[in-house]
């Protein structure tokens, strides 16, 4: 993983931890956070997510590299956060499907394989 964010987003290095690059690693995060952490990246990305889309929508998902993918993933942690926030109001929700034993099969698969544009 890239230890850097586009010059343009150097605002939310307090959060990359939250850049997984897996469904898997970013439930993880969710489950392994506080609320109160939870929160904060959830607040601060989605006052960027507006310019942060802007910006990735400018390349193909393929062609997505580098602090541009740390970027990405941040994005896709934020849709995973959300649902703390959200829904459960809780990052270790009662009644859920145990994280444990949430394997996504897709996770191995290149972004190159998923539809991009050509």
């Amino acid at each position: 993983m890239a230890n850097r964010l586009p010059d343009d987003f150097e605002d939310l290095q307090p959060f990359m931890n939250w850049a997984c690059p897996t469904e898997l690693e970013r439930n993880e995060k969710r489950w392994s956070s506080t609320m109160e952490e939870s929160r904060s990246f959830y607040d601060a990305m989605l006052a960027r997510g507006p310019a942060v889309l802007e910006y990735l929508g400018q390349f193909e998902l393929a062609d997505i590299k580098g602090a541009d993918l740390v970027l990405l993933n941040m994005c896709l942690a934020l849709a995973e956060v959300s649902a703390t926030i959200e829904m459960y109001e809780n990052p270790q929700p009662k009644y859920v499907f145990p994280i444990e034993r949430f394997v996504p099969v897709h996770d191995a698969w290149s972004l190159s394989n998923t539809g991009a544009r050509k």
